[in-house]
């Protein structure tokens, strides 16, 4: 029965990827053959040939970066990020006491994260849920992932579709079948970006025939009338979706911010903070898209961040980089680290040595 039911989710989540390829390659017979070779006069060569070239180069950018949308593997989060058994056992140890519970967990993920160094600075709200545990005497919670069974970078989310944490998750788009996050998010703005262009040209490059169609027809063509004035329609339509969602995410490029954190602001230690990651249109475009401008374009890996080290709004840089102003600031830092080890009372009397 499980495995029928896994059967019927994959091929249902397929359906969009059919849905637009089946869109794609109709449009594309409606576009070259119904219009340029069939449409246009066979007098008009020059302009069946710039319609037909242009079309293609539009066409070709979209569908590749659809495929590196689709295709790139999700960056998931590194290994030292993950609990060891014995970490996971010390932390059921240390909730053995209720009432101090919450307290003494917050300190021993603490003393992991500054054991090993890890650049952890965003902090939960509340709740659990694969999420946020391990709270602060302030309320806000180390965010740890418990299907997982790891410390969340800053920026990193669990995907309950994918079941895996991802480092600068955005979403899930289910037109792509995949999570839009690190891994792919420069190959997923630019599908929408070209997606738009395609319909665009498509659209414009068409009201002509679609007006002759529309009007008086065009004598011996008469067969291929539905696929010119449809697919003027679908153009048109698709490129509202597209515009929309374009300018939404160069948007979201250009503060830094993600769409997760759009509709909920990053936690630091000094509370929500919308612009946490926001260093400036052009730093923030170049995070994203690379120093070489001749990529920006292309659906290939040009992107600066590593998903794990994010340097803040207010300059600090990456960890290790960090002035020893950032350093004397930071919580985790400021005591030493055996502070933020669970009582090795507690965990000597239950038969198990401190770490």
């Amino acid at each position: 029965m499980n495995k029928c039911l896994l059967i019927c989710i994959k091929i249902s989540r397929a359906i969009p990827l059919v849905f637009i390829s089946l869109i794609l390659s109709w449009s594309y017979y409606a576009y070259v053959v119904a219009m340029c070779i069939y449409a246009i006069p066979s007098t008009s060569v020059g302009e069946k040939v710039a319609l037909i070239v242009f079309y293609h180069i539009f066409f070709g950018m979209f569908v590749w970066a659809y495929i590196q949308t689709i295709l790139t593997k999700p960056s998931l989060v590194p290994s030292k990020f993950k609990l060891s058994q014995t970490d996971l056992a010390n932390i059921q140890i240390v909730e053995g006491n209720e009432s101090e519970s919450s307290s003494r967990r917050q300190d021993y993920l603490l003393g992991v994260i500054a054991e090993r160094h890890l650049p952890v600075y965003t902090r939960g709200s509340g709740g659990s849920n694969g999420g946020n545990s391990g709270s602060t005497s302030q309320g806000r919670f180390i965010r740890l992932c418990d299907p997982c069974q790891l410390i969340k970078p800053d920026r990193a989310h669990h995907c309950s579709t994918c079941g895996v944490c991802l480092l600068k998750m955005d979403h899930h788009c289910p037109w792509v079948n995949n999570c839009v996050g690190l891994h792919n998010y420069k190959y997923f703005l630019l599908f929408l970006v070209y997606g738009a262009l395609y319909c665009f040209y498509v659209g414009g490059s068409s009201a002509k025939y679609f007006v002759a169609f529309w009007t008086a027809g065009i004598a011996d063509v008469e067969a291929y009338r539905f696929h010119v004035l449809f697919v003027f329609f679908v153009a048109w339509l698709f490129s509202l979706s597209l515009v929309f969602l374009a300018g939404y995410h160069a948007f979201l490029t250009l503060r830094n911010r993600t769409t997760l954190e759009s509709s909920r602001a990053p936690i630091l230690e000094s509370g929500p903070d919308y612009r946490a990651f926001d260093l400036g249109f052009k730093r923030n475009f170049r995070q994203v898209f690379g120093n070489r401008w001749q990529l920006w374009p292309l659906p290939v890996k040009s992107w600066l961040a590593d998903g794990v080290n994010w340097e803040q709004r207010i300059g600090s840089p990456s960890w290790d980089q960090r002035p020893p102003s950032a350093v004397s600031a930071n919580p985790i830092l400021l005591r030493p680290e055996e502070n933020y080890r669970p009582h090795d009372a507690d965990i000597e009397a239950n038969g198990r040595a401190p770490v």
